[in-house]
């Protein structure tokens, strides 16, 4: 069953080798001086910060279970990460690194996507919304 949802989230992309490709251009960093939800970080910062352009991408390897992230096309880290699906169907990526609560939250359907990369800490919550970005197909 597992996999059957992991399968019906990617096939909008074309992916079958279940990998996800992520490239960001452009991305707002929202953030509230509390641990709190997403949702309240992204309804009421406690500081918005402009939008900035970026040249971000994550590959993230659903069969390796590891999230490669490139800075202008060059690669600067690769991190293990758990997956999951939250109860809104999105695929949340737990990037694994001791001592830090950070990730990402995909929705990949071609009619609505988003993508949000969240940090928690006990007296901050931050979030980068991307603004202008593309789930790119595997070829």
């Amino acid at each position: 069953m597992k996999w059957l949802i992991i399968f019906a989230v990617l096939l909008p992309l074309g992916v079958f080798s279940q990998k996800v490709i992520l490239q960001i251009n452009e991305r707002q960093e929202l953030v509230s001086y509390r641990e709190t939800s997403l949702d309240s970080v992204l309804a009421n910062p406690d500081l918005p910060y402009p939008v900035e352009s970026v040249d971000v991408r994550y590959v993230l390897d659903l069969d390796e279970k590891t999230s490669s992230y490139f800075v202008g096309g060059a690669l600067t880290s690769v991190l293990p990460i758990d997956t999951y699906f939250n109860e809104t169907g999105g695929l949340v990526v737990k990037i694994l690194e001791d001592g830090f609560d950070y990730g990402l939250v995909l929705h990949t359907e071609e009619s609505n996507p988003s993508a949000l990369w969240y940090w928690c800490t006990e007296d901050m919550t931050m979030v980068k919304k991307m603004v202008n970005f593309e789930f790119i197909k595997n070829s």
